[in-house]
C-alpha cells in the first residue's frame, strides 16, 4: 500500500495554501494603501498546531493564518480650548486654505497711497 505523505499544498485539500494566499492579498492591499504608514513591516503568520490521541496513533492539525498589517496613518488638527457660555468646549482652527481662499476673477491694480489718478 502506498502511503501518501502530506505536503503544504495538499494539506487539508489545499486549505493552508488558500489561507496564505488570502493573507498575501491583505498584505499587498495594505502595502499599496496610501493611508497606511509605509515604514512598519507586514507579516503573515501561518500556524500549524498538532494534537494526538493517548495512543499516539491518530491526531489532527489545526491550521490558522494571521496577518500583521500597518495601521492607518493618523491625522492632526489644531484645536482651541476654552469656555462657551460657561461650558468647556473645543473648536477646531480654520485651515489656512479657508482663511485665505483663492481669489476669483482677474486681479486689478490698486493705486499707491498718495498717488494721483
Amino acid at each position: 500500500m502506498d502511503v501518501k505523505e502530506i505536503t503544504l499544498t495538499g494539506l487539508a485539500s489545499g486549505a493552508a495554501e488558500e489561507l496564505w494566499l488570502r493573507a498575501l492579498t491583505q498584505v499587498l492591499d495594505n502595502l499599496a494603501d496610501p493611508n497606511t504608514d509605509p515604514a512598519p513591516k507586514r507579516e503573515i503568520l501561518l500556524k500549524f498546531t498538532f494534537a494526538q490521541d493517548d495512543e499516539r496513533r491518530v491526531g489532527a492539525v489545526a491550521i490558522t493564518c494571521a496577518t500583521k498589517l500597518a495601521g492607518v496613518k493618523g491625522v492632526r488638527a489644531l484645536l482651541y480650548y476654552g469656555r462657551h457660555e460657561g461650558v468647556r468646549t473645543a473648536v477646531e482652527a480654520e485651515r489656512q486654505e479657508e482663511m485665505f481662499p483663492t481669489p476669483t476673477g482677474k486681479p486689478r491694480p490698486v493705486a499707491a497711497a498718495g498717488a494721483t489718478a
